[in-house]
């Protein structure tokens, strides 16, 4: 009797192990309903996020702007399917749920390196005073007694912003790329080692953050007609989603918000809240960025013609004021 209770008790500590995670086929079936709704909303979220970036792109290559706008702009605005697709994959597949995360992180950061591209194009383009960089901005404007020098937007000092910037792909490709080799060894290793690494995760994030929040305001203020702030908060939001809220509901399990029924532990719920969040967020970021991108054409097509109009009257107005000069001078 004292050996059958023993055993139940061992059999009971393996079968909640935090650290399991349970195949694609256990989890649908444990959630019985509930991971079938998941999956086909998730699907039908997922197509509405591809038609909100589709009807974005056709506006976008149908615009009258350059070629390097267009490709920076279609760049960025992919994040919001390629997270959804990786979302929905992580929630049917859960121990694929670290690649996700990194295929996730790598293009965002990617395409927040395309933003400041994008960024600086729409500047040289518009702008026709060179403007003074805006320095006191977050996050470094937390430290007051920090000196900020009075510096203007030009090439050399734009290079060395365009570095925090370019940094935040590589920084974040490394890392990732670290820890999918840790998990090919131990996964149980990857959790010790994430530990170690958030250090210079955030370091990074902040660093590429301030290039950003700089080169927005300081553009902003110059041309404010362009919805650059907006450009660059629609993108930064899938940033505080994918890291701050998916680290809030990671952080749930320790406090025994989530039951563990086995296989599915605290740990795989709290994955598949944050996926299915996720899913939703990516939905509404994304028509967000359609309505920041979207240019109306028939729009511009009515005051390119009236700008045509009224060129090709005051050139008749000049050759006939130059034709009445040489008339006069005749007579």
């Amino acid at each position: 009797m004292d050996n059958s209770i023993e055993n139940l008790a061992v059999h009971t500590d393996v079968s909640c192990d935090p650290n399991y995670v349970p195949s694609a086929i256990e989890l649908v079936e444990n959630l019985n309903a509930l991971g079938t709704v998941l999956l086909s909303v998730g699907s039908i979220i997922l197509v509405l996020t591809i038609y909100f970036f589709a009807s974005a792109c056709r506006n976008i290559l149908s615009q009258k702007d350059s070629e390097f706008y267009k490709t920076n702009a279609i760049i960025i605005l992919s994040i919001y399917p390629i997270t959804s697709v990786c979302s929905l994959m992580a929630i049917a597949i859960p121990r694929g749920q670290l690649l996700s995360e990194a295929i996730t992180q790598i293009f965002l950061m990617i395409s927040l390196y395309r933003l400041y591209l994008l960024l600086l194009d729409v500047g040289r383009r518009k702008i026709s005073e060179t403007p003074a960089l805006m320095l006191r901005v977050g996050p470094c404007c937390c430290w007051p007694c920090l000196p900020f020098p009075n510096l203007q937007m030009t090439d050399a000092n734009l290079s060395w912003i365009g570095i925090l910037a370019l940094q935040l792909p590589i920084t974040q490709s490394l890392l990732y790329f670290i820890l999918l080799y840790i998990e090919a060894e131990d996964p149980m290793l990857t959790t010790q080692y994430v530990t170690f690494l958030q250090p210079v995760v955030v370091i990074s994030i902040l660093l590429g953050i301030y290039s950003l929040t700089i080169t927005t305001k300081t553009l902003h203020t110059a041309v404010p007609e362009v919805k650059l702030y907006y450009k660059t908060l629609v993108l930064q939001l899938v940033l505080l989603f994918s890291k701050l809220q998916t680290g809030i509901i990671k952080a749930l399990p320790a406090a025994g918000v989530f039951p563990c029924k086995p296989p599915i532990t605290p740990a795989i719920y709290a994955n598949v809240m944050c996926n299915a969040l996720m899913l939703v967020e990516m939905m509404m970021l994304c028509y967000a960025a359609w309505y920041v991108y979207y240019v109306d054409l028939e729009k511009n097509q009515e005051t390119d013609a009236i700008d045509k109009t009224s060129k090709t009257s005051d050139q008749l107005d000049a050759n006939s004021n130059d034709s009445n000069k040489q008339l006069s001078a005749t007579v």
